[in-house]
């Protein structure tokens, strides 16, 4: 039996197999990152979610970003997407080593825009360039996207390091 403190610290990646995915051609040529939609294989959708349970879990939200079920319960087609960076092992076998959400947003005092909500990657991925190379592919699918907060630290390095601001940058978890 596990114990809750080893269950805490525990990460697992499932591996998947390639699959059929009608979102996949909305990603530029060359895109390094898999699209992820409501109608994209539910095993895949099922693993992203454990990514956000990850995130939610390391900065401490009530809940997670992202849902594998959440395209099922509503009526029209979300817009919504999740940019997952793959690892491809043999046999074309891959696992999921971090993701970042972007979801249409309709503000009250505000232009309709599209809003980067949350990225995770897995703590040994970090800092070898996975995000700084998704970030221009990001850009041109979803222009403009307005940075919801709360923005971690690590965000807020990255977001100065490729310098793009989309107001205040003084935003903290």
């Amino acid at each position: 039996m596990k114990d809750q403190y080893a269950e805490r610290y525990e990460i697992q990646l499932t591996f998947l197999r390639e699959q059929k995915n009608v979102h996949q051609r909305e990603a530029p040529v060359g895109a390094p990152f898999r699209v992820i939609g409501p109608r994209s294989p539910k095993a895949w959708r099922h693993e992203v979610e454990k990514l956000a349970r990850y995130f939610k879990r390391e900065l401490g939200f009530d809940f997670p970003p992202y849902t594998a079920n959440e395209a099922e319960s509503d009526s029209e087609p979300s817009l919504d997407r999740v940019l997952v960076v793959p690892k491809i092992d043999w046999e074309h076998t891959i696992y999921l080593i971090g993701a970042v959400g972007v979801r249409w947003s309709e503000w009250d005092d505000a232009p309709p825009c599209w809003s980067v909500t949350w990225a995770w990657l897995h703590p040994y991925e970090r800092r070898k360039g996975h995000l700084t190379r998704v970030w221009p592919f990001l850009l041109r699918m979803f222009p403009g996207p307005h940075i919801e907060p709360p923005v971690s630290p690590s965000m807020m390095q990255f977001l100065r390091k490729v310098r793009y601001c989309t107001g205040s940058l003084d935003y903290e978890i």
